[in-house]
């Protein structure tokens, strides 16, 4: 007998964000990893997945991101539902995803008539874009996301109005497409304003070493009189003390690396941080699921 699960896609901006998605669908909401063939997915993304991979090999193809994009980073599930995390590149690759959630809605229509030998069907699709607020602000990006997939395939397809989250103003839904934007406190920044606050708490004294030693060897204009500027060096900066801080476990690794595979960002401090809680909480609501399951 088919079974029948749901699917949350997942678009993130990059790697770091990747790594983050999947520590928190981990460790705060229970999912685990799978590792399947195309043949193992269920219905559409068996026959999308394989289509794409022969339709970009049949091309001459260039070690860029967008052909690597139309296969997921990580895939994790719990229970009935799965969830497909992306890295479409950056804010500049948003007609990357277009493009598939193109094929996708047009093999999801089909997928209960057409399955493919699956044996399971995806039978409801919620859709998550995440991105830096930089110094655009959450506003802003909740405009330039509206107006991007407004449409697929001259469809309608983002119509509904943003519903602003009650307890997270980063969060926003609108009816089965959701979005989250990282920032600081002040409504602008990125994911790393979300991820220092959690290295300090982990590593209060690796953290504190680190960003004295970057500090001594280059010059960073954080309080730069352009707020762009300033924004993208604090950013900067917090990217490679997080790197750098990880240097021990992993050395020569980027910073997706040391976020994705070492605890000098402790899986238990992370999940209890007040920002990361808020964003678990959001997720389990768009998606509907309970509490963390114990997988151990």
């Amino acid at each position: 007998m088919t079974r029948k699960v749901k699917a949350l896609l997942v678009f993130c901006e990059g790697p770091h964000d990747v790594a983050f998605v999947r520590r928190v669908l981990k460790h705060c909401l229970g999912f685990t990893k799978v590792e399947w063939k195309f043949s193992e997915f269920p219905a559409p993304f068996n026959s999308l997945f394989k289509t794409n991979v022969e339709r970009h090999a049949a091309q001459d193809l260039s070690l860029d991101m967008a052909h690597k994009f139309f296969l997921p980073d990580r895939v994790l599930r719990r229970e009935d539902v799965i969830a497909l995390v992306f890295n479409s590149g950056g804010k500049t690759k948003r007609q990357t995803i277009v493009d598939f959630l193109s094929g996708f809605l047009s093999l999801f229509e089909h997928a209960a008539v057409f399955p493919d030998r699956a044996d399971a069907i995806v039978t409801q699709a919620r859709f998550l874009f995440l991105y830096d607020a930089d110094d655009l602000g959450v506003e802003k990006i909740r405009e330039d996301v509206k107006a991007d997939f407004g449409s697929i395939d001259d469809k309608p397809w983002l119509v509904d109005g943003w519903q602003i989250d009650a307890a997270d103003p980063a969060g926003a839904i609108a009816g089965d497409k959701a979005l989250y934007v990282w920032s600081g406190k002040s409504g602008q920044g990125t994911l790393e304003d979300i991820l220092m606050p959690v290295l300090r708490k982990s590593e209060p004294k690796l953290s504190a070493h680190a960003e004295s030693q970057l500090e001594t060897l280059f010059t960073w204009e954080t309080e730069h009189e352009r707020r762009t500027r300033s924004i993208a060096e604090r950013t900067k900066k917090h990217k490679a003390t997080i790197t750098l801080a990880g240097q021990r476990e992993k050395p020569g690794m980027s910073m997706s690396v040391i976020l994705d595979q070492t605890q000098v960002l402790k899986d238990d401090i992370l999940a209890m941080d007040t920002r990361v809680a808020s964003f678990a909480r959001y997720l389990a609501s768009f998606i509907d699921v309970g509490p963390q399951v114990d997988k151990n």
